[in-house]
């Protein structure tokens, strides 16, 4: 009996990813990069991120005039959880915490921009652009290639 393995390699991950440090709520975020970039970011339904594992907050926008598909997901999620056994701390929560990306765990938000092109021409002036934005602390370009979760990125897609 023949074994097919589909290996990683056959799925080419050619877009730019950009992480931002910053202190700035993700609607807030969203909104200076609607008004510095000149996008139309908006809030993904939690039907279309349900494919992650946890409760991800993420904004999308196709450029349709350049062809450019514009991704912004906030990278670390907390979920409180209750214990299911009943004993001397029943009534203590506990808090669990996952990355979207946690090579880059202390990246705050992630940028995703794709042009279907490889990595987008003007990279360096989007994150000139964001350290211009009050409440970022810092920026700067990810090698998707070097990741171990970039498959973690893929319900962020315009298919």
């Amino acid at each position: 009996m023949a074994v097919y393995k589909l290996l990683d390699e056959d799925f080419e991950h050619a877009y730019t990813l950009i992480a931002i440090h910053a202190s700035l709520e993700d609607y807030r975020l969203a909104y200076f990069l609607n008004s510095v970039l000149n996008l139309r970011l908006k809030r993904m339904d939690s039907q279309d991120v349900a494919s992650y594992n946890a409760n991800v907050t993420a904004f999308e926008w196709f450029d349709e005039i350049h062809q450019v598909f514009w991704g912004l997901l906030k990278n670390k999620t907390t979920e409180k959880t209750q214990p299911s056994n009943s004993g001397l701390f029943e009534d203590n929560e506990t808090t669990r915490t996952e990355y979207v990306v946690p090579e880059f765990s202390r990246a705050d938000y992630l940028l995703k921009i794709d042009d279907q092109q490889g990595a987008y021409s003007a990279t360096e002036e989007v994150v000139r652009e964001l350290k211009k934005i009050p409440g970022i602390i810092t920026t700067y370009t990810i090698e998707v290639q070097e990741l171990k979760s970039k498959n973690n990125l893929i319900f962020l897609t315009n298919a």
